[in-house]
């Protein structure tokens, strides 16, 4: 009987959606690559310090060390619904002495006058016999899956946002250096003016105009600091640090990360394997099919063994009242005949919210290929615009190099000289701008791929999960 216990309800399919053969944008022959996801990614941009930081917040970080503590969780919950495959034992014991006795007229004491004694064995056995216990326990093992790919999609989430804020800080550094080099340009044409004006070639007017521009360029600094500290303190919460322990970690490589020449964005279908919100999201159609199982199973009977084991003693005075040494065993059967349709419309329900999650998980679908096709977009456009940048850049420095000394020969005015030199500043700070926003994008690019395979987490249950799911 037991070997032919029925599991009733749907069985899960896997779920399938149509996806694109190729990414739409004809862009993505500049970042071909034979294969999907980036494994340890966050290596391929060859900074140290880097490395270093996402080392630290993949242990240290609140977010993902909760996300661990989940996965403990579910498991546990798991291992709590499949004990009910297997019989139970309870012992009972009791003993105990009169005290006194009574009736309607009196009481009367009576110290060790009766003593009882009991002890029981009880036992227990549900039958799964249509299979609820292992929709229950397949359910729960799905959800536990869930848990490890939340804690995936925890682990790429910070990963990429200690990159973007690392990425963040670097930038706004070399802007910093960038306004600093600025302030030292100012002040030597301020100086020029100066020697100019006591030889009587300038005028105070001058002077006060080249002041002006050299004061301006000096207050972009604090603005620029201010906002790296706000950074820097981000980054120190991601990394689960106080902020003046960042200092030292943040010492060296001071470069903008440089993203790697080529991404692998590979195949559509790809991003199946390698986003732990996809394959959440699919684990979650797994547990509530399961679970649409579970409320089907209450239409049918449940049958039970139980049994006790007793031994009971009783004395009054000098007689022997109660003795009863036995075994019982036998089978209990219970089945709902009428609940006013209540099980049909939870199974319902059910339904309905496995509806929800095939839904959320073609959304989640869509939703990656969209972010992959924008990262794309603008890694693309963006690499095109630092070319460009970079160009301007080296365009307007010869510009003012050259308009500094067509000033000293009077052949222009000091207000062409400072658009010169403002343009040389303003391209440059743009270019910086522009070589972190590229950095950034590159890192979105591969968040949005799944941040590549990660492992999976240290659990002895590992073995126990596979032969439950079969």
């Amino acid at each position: 009987m037991l070997s032919s216990c029925m599991v009733v309800g749907p069985d899960y399919k896997e779920h399938s959606i149509n996806l694109p053969d190729t990414w739409t944008q004809s862009i993505q022959k500049d970042n071909t690559a034979p294969f999907t996801g980036a494994q340890r990614w966050w290596q391929k941009f060859n900074d140290h310090t880097l490395n270093q930081l996402i080392k630290i917040s993949r242990t240290s970080n609140p977010n993902i060390r909760i996300a661990r503590a989940r996965i403990s969780e579910s498991w546990h919950q798991r291992s709590v619904l499949a004990t009910a495959w297997y019989p139970k034992s309870d012992l009972f014991g009791r003993d105990d002495y009169g005290i006194l006795s009574y009736d309607r007229d009196s009481i009367k004491w009576d110290f060790n006058d009766s003593h009882g004694q009991l002890a029981q064995i009880q036992m227990g056995w549900d039958i799964d016999l249509f299979g609820k216990v292992k929709r229950q326990v397949e359910a729960a093992t799905a959800e536990y899956q869930a848990k490890i790919e939340g804690w995936r999609d925890a682990t790429v989430f910070i990963n990429a946002e200690v990159a973007l804020h690392y990425i963040a800080h670097r930038t706004l550094s070399a802007r910093i250096a960038n306004s600093q080099e600025a302030v030292k340009s100012y002040l030597k044409i301020k100086n020029m003016i100066a020697t100019l004006l006591e030889n009587g070639i300038s005028s105070k007017l001058e002077l006060h105009e080249a002041n002006g521009r050299l004061m301006s360029s000096q207050a972009e600094i604090p603005r620029l600091i201010q906002q790296n500290i706000v950074i820097r303190n981000r980054l120190a919460a991601l990394l689960g640090k106080q902020p003046s322990e960042m200092e030292k970690l943040l010492s060296k490589n001071l470069k903008i990360p440089t993203p790697p020449k080529s991404i692998a964005s590979g195949f559509p279908a790809h991003i199946l394997r390698s986003r732990p919100d996809i394959r959440r999201a699919e684990r979650k159609i797994a547990a509530q099919t399961a679970r649409i199982g579970v409320a089907t199973a209450e239409l049918y009977p449940q049958l039970s063994l139980s049994g006790a084991l007793s031994y009971e003693y009783l004395r009054q005075g000098l007689s022997v009242e109660t003795l009863r040494r036995n075994l019982g065993l036998g089978p209990s059967l219970k089945w709902r005949i009428f609940d006013c349709c209540a099980t049909h419309k939870r199974i319902k329900e059910q339904k309905a919210k496995l509806t929800q999650a095939i839904v959320n998980y073609e959304s989640t679908v869509i939703k990656a290929v969209t972010q992959i096709e924008n990262s794309l977009t603008r890694i693309h456009y963006t690499s095109k615009r630092l070319a460009l940048l970079k160009a301007a850049t080296a365009e307007n420095k010869k510009a003012a190099e050259l308009m500094q000394t067509a000033y000293q020969l009077g052949e222009v005015d000091l207000r062409r000289l400072l658009n010169a030199q403002q343009d040389y500043i303003r391209n440059k700070d743009e270019a910086i701008a522009t070589q972190g926003r590229r950095a950034a994008h590159s890192v979105r690019l591969f968040k949005s791929l799944g941040g590549g395979e990660l492992p999976q987490p240290a659990n002895n249950s590992r073995a126990s999960t596979t032969r439950a799911s079969r």
